[in-house]
């Protein structure tokens, strides 16, 4: 009777263990089930927004470079070598000196445009986004300008505005070192050209991929720093949804993560959607 008592309890043992093992199992697919939904999101999230303020760091480094040549030279921005025919270098110079101090959107230097299913496009103008003081004329192939973007590691750009303005007029160079050319069909069934450079501008998906199948632009856009007027300049990526004219200076690209792209840090989001 003793002996069968004991048999009991052992039985009566194993069943509770397997109970407990069975919990355990449940608990460990929740865990796994919430790091798959929650918590794996926001590590890849953290990685993503690091690659976002090191883009930002590149408008940092752009401003910079700008800003250490007006130390050594006040004329420094008029340091400058066209590469195009379709302006006076009277009327360039007249557009960066409205571009420097309008306070809405200020100056346009080139544009990106990103596409989700395509290569990143960088211009140096676009319909759409802010012309009313481009100055994309003024990079050149040296000068001030032209040393300071390099210097800002966006080398090429200065290229592919060259070969997209007159009087090249979109006439690539597909053997160039320094961007690549990849010819694409639009809607329309007009054949165009997606123009990068060959060491990639930015690392973030935000400024490489786009989050739509239909262009989104931007445009390196710059202008005096508030109560510095002359002596020192700003650099803010201005988005363009088809509507340009209620853009301003204080509505530059907040991405998802909330990296504003302004050398104003957060008061250039200020406005931003």
């Amino acid at each position: 009777m003793e002996k069968n008592s004991q048999v009991g309890i052992i039985m009566t043992a194993l069943r509770s263990r397997k109970g407990i093992t069975l919990i355990e199992l449940m608990v460990t697919i929740a865990i796994m089930g919430f790091l798959v939904t929650v918590a794996l999101p926001n590590i890849f999230g953290v990685a993503e927004k690091t690659r976002e303020k090191v883009d930002l760091l590149k408008l940092y480094y752009l401003r910079d470079a700008l800003n250490r040549a007006l130390i050594e030279d006040l004329d420094a921005f008029q340091n400058f070598s066209q590469t195009t025919n379709d302006k006076s270098r009277a009327d360039i110079i007249n557009t960066l000196d409205q571009g420097l101090k309008d306070q809405k959107r200020g100056a346009t230097l080139f544009v990106i445009e990103l596409h989700n299913g395509l290569s990143i496009n960088v211009q140096g103008e676009h319909g759409s986004a802010n012309n009313a003081y481009n100055i994309c004329r003024i990079i050149g192939n040296k000068g001030t300008w032209y040393d300071a973007l390099n210097e800002a590691r966006f080398e090429g750009v200065a290229d592919i505005i060259a070969a997209r303005l007159p009087p090249q007029r979109n006439t690539y160079d597909e053997n160039s070192t320094t961007y690549s050319t990849i010819p694409y069909v639009n809607p329309d069934g007009k054949i165009d050209h997606r123009t990068a450079p060959r060491n990639p501008i930015f690392i973030s998906k935000a400024l490489t991929i786009g989050k739509e199948s239909a262009n989104t632009r931007y445009t390196m856009s710059i202008h005096w720093a508030p109560g510095s007027e002359g002596y020192s300049v700003e650099v803010y990526l201005l988005p363009h949804k088809n509507n340009p004219q209620k853009d301003d200076w204080q509505r530059a690209y907040r991405s998802d993560h909330g990296v504003c792209f302004s050398t104003l840090g957060n008061k250039g989001c200020k406005n931003s959607n």
